[in-house]
């Protein structure tokens, strides 16, 4: 290519990018901000009883498709019990328009129960009915206990997951059984939609179910929540 040649080119090619408009750029400028912290509320049901969750997440966007969250959501659900859930997931972009990116989500991570064994709701009523020392076994498949007289004793709360698991136990003398707490694998799954309200702050709606696994059993929850995020 002759000089002349050269020398035009280049100046046309320079011209063609000055006069581009501004909005038909590549949007290399705008920072990206592939990181975000977020509060979140919901509702989390399961096992005949449903609660209020609050918890928080981080989430990172390893690409534009595909990112990764850890969450901890505290869940409280009446009946003297109180729950906590701590997961690892996967987000996969399954669209994207320029405020909306719906996703599907799968991981896994470890589910803790603990419960309050002198409340009424679970044994709390039982030393009035049984006397100290009597001996009491689960009824497998149910929340009910065998006590040593041969009656069944139904008064408790708990969900057969756990109370399955008590195995065999005795009316303590002085009355009070104190907390119990299990903490089991489980694996969620899910998705939602995050909604862009600024460049910095989004909101995100997600529903999921988690499956907890304890003793050859499993229990499945599902929590609904709604997340404020905000981009690092």
């Amino acid at each position: 290519m002759k000089r002349y040649q050269l020398a035009l080119f280049t100046s046309l090619a320079l011209t063609a990018i000055v006069a581009t408009p501004a909005g038909a750029q590549p949007a290399l400028l705008e920072p990206y901000r592939p990181a975000s912290i977020g509060v979140l509320g919901g509702l989390s049901a399961g096992s005949g009883d449903a609660g209020g969750s609050v918890g928080l997440n981080l989430a990172f966007d390893a690409t534009e498709r595909i990112g990764v969250e850890a969450r901890g959501i505290a869940t409280g659900r009446g009946h003297a019990s109180m729950e906590f859930e701590g997961t690892g997931t996967l987000l996969f972009t399954v669209a994207r328009t320029r405020r909306a990116a719906p996703y599907v989500a799968a991981g896994g991570g470890v589910y803790l129960a603990s419960f309050d064994m002198d409340n009424e709701s679970m044994f709390g009523g039982l030393g009035s009915q049984f006397g100290p020392g009597t001996m009491m076994s689960s009824i497998q498949g149910t929340s009910g206990f065998m006590m040593g007289s041969g009656t069944v004793f139904n008064g408790s709360r708990m969900p057969a997951f756990y109370a399955n698991r008590l195995g065999q136990m005795t009316v303590p003398v002085n009355g009070h059984w104190g907390m119990r707490s299990f903490t089991d694998p489980a694996l969620t799954f899910g998705g939602g939609i995050r909604l862009d309200v600024t460049e910095r702050i989004y909101v995100r709606p997600d529903v999921r179910a988690l499956v907890v696994f304890g003793n050859g059993d499993r229990l499945t929850l599902m929590t609904m929540t709604f997340a404020v995020g905000y981009r690092l």
